[in-house]
């Protein structure tokens, strides 16, 4: 008895032990079909290949061609304003009267001065002349002569004298009334009637002339120079940019440049240039951002990828390229210029590739993907699609 119950029990056993491993090895069977690898969806595009005008982009601002902060030259209250902030204003307009009654005493005196100085001069003259002549008839002494003649000359050193006096008092009268030096337009924030004004010292006021302005940018020297030899060729590279505002919009107008720095930067390599703008509108103000764009010809054939393609890793530039077996492979290449949402490929591909365009930051070399592809036109949809693949 005692055995068939060992019997039945090691029975027993060994059906749990098998149920055991059979569960075991349908769990491991799940495991694998679960952890193997799915292509993953991406929007790839076809790379483009065409002439292509090569456009450098400089990030630059927006600069007054003329500006200067209006200083009072004259110490005293300011007794009038004869503007508004952000007025438009013409060279020699009035703009600031200061107190003028202790430089109109003063002009006053110095007018008196040197009229009783020519007034001595006259008298000195007539001395000088009198006894230059008695002393020739032997009448006088010759020091009596001498001493005429530096009387005449000391009265007529007076006049000069008082001739600066009364020109010195005669600019300050003048500096009273404070003009525009230039056509311009005016600050918003300006010195008000009942301020004291110290000369030399006190601002009253900020003007600037922006029409035309400038735009300030920086470029590379190999830039610079492939500019300067299409705009010696005839292409007029320098003399023919576009400015395109913060907010996409493109001005209306054609820049040329007007300024070149006398070199290169010893800090970034770079050179900076300023380039005049027609602002007839005032839409272009100081202080605001722009980029300057300067065609330097075309470029035949170029190869261009769109930028969302492009990845970085340690200063190198990449693209996922997708192969037959719909599998990518990372190719570093070498950029050129941005032209529009692409960049031009210099080296590193042959043109006739796809590439990887959203969905880069989910895939890695031999990663499989399912390609879905995107045109050109679609570029223009930015990059809020492109996030939310990543």
């Amino acid at each position: 008895m005692f055995s068939f119950i060992r019997s039945g029990r090691g029975k027993k056993a060994l059906a749990a032990s098998l149920a055991v491993a059979v569960m075991l090895t349908v769990a491991g069977c799940a495991k694998k079909q679960q952890a193997a690898p799915q292509a993953t969806l991406v929007k790839t595009m076809q790379v483009i290949k065409r002439d292509t005008p090569i456009v450098y982009d400089y990030t630059g601002s927006v600069e007054a061609t003329q500006e200067m902060e209006l200083r009072s030259q004259v110490t005293g209250q300011i007794t009038g304003k004869f503007f508004k902030g952000g007025d438009k204003v013409v060279a020699g307009q009035t703009l600031y009267t200061i107190d003028q009654r202790t430089y109109q005493a003063n002009l006053l005196n110095a007018q008196a001065n040197l009229a009783n100085a020519r007034a001595a001069l006259a008298n000195a003259a007539m001395d000088a002349e009198r006894y230059t002549k008695l002393y020739a008839n032997n009448a006088v002494s010759k020091q009596v002569m001498d001493n005429a003649v530096m009387q005449r000359d000391q009265a007529a050193a007076a006049v000069s004298a008082q001739e600066a006096l009364l020109q010195n008092a005669q600019t300050n009268m003048s500096e009273t009334c404070v003009t525009a030096p230039f056509s311009g337009r005016i600050d918003t924030t300006s010195m008000e009637v009942g301020n004291y004004a110290t000369a030399g010292q006190t601002v009253l006021t900020k003007i600037s002339n922006t029409d035309p302005v400038y735009i300030k940018f920086s470029i590379a020297e190999p830039e610079y120079l492939t500019l300067s030899k299409t705009n010696s060729a005839g292409g007029a590279a320098l003399d023919n940019l576009t400015a395109v505002l913060s907010d996409g919009s493109t001005y209306d107008l054609k820049g040329r440049v007007a300024e070149v720095n006398r070199g290169m930067s010893d800090n970034t390599g770079t050179l900076t240039i300023k380039a005049t703008f027609a602002n007839p509108d005032r839409r272009l103000l100081p202080g605001m951002f722009a980029h300057v764009q300067a065609t330097g010809g075309i470029a035949e054939n170029a190869i261009l990828v769109p930028q969302r393609a492009v990845t970085e890793m340690l200063y190198k530039k990449f693209v996922y390229v997708v192969g037959s077996d719909n599998k990518v492979t990372m190719k570093e290449i070498t950029l050129g210029p941005a032209v529009g949402r692409l960049y031009v490929v210099k080296s590193g591909l042959n043109g006739d590739e796809t590439v990887v365009v959203e969905g880069t930051g989910k895939i890695r070399q031999g990663s499989e993907v399912k390609a879905q592809p995107m045109t050109e036109a679609d570029l223009e949809t930015g990059t809020k699609a492109e996030g939310a693949q990543k």
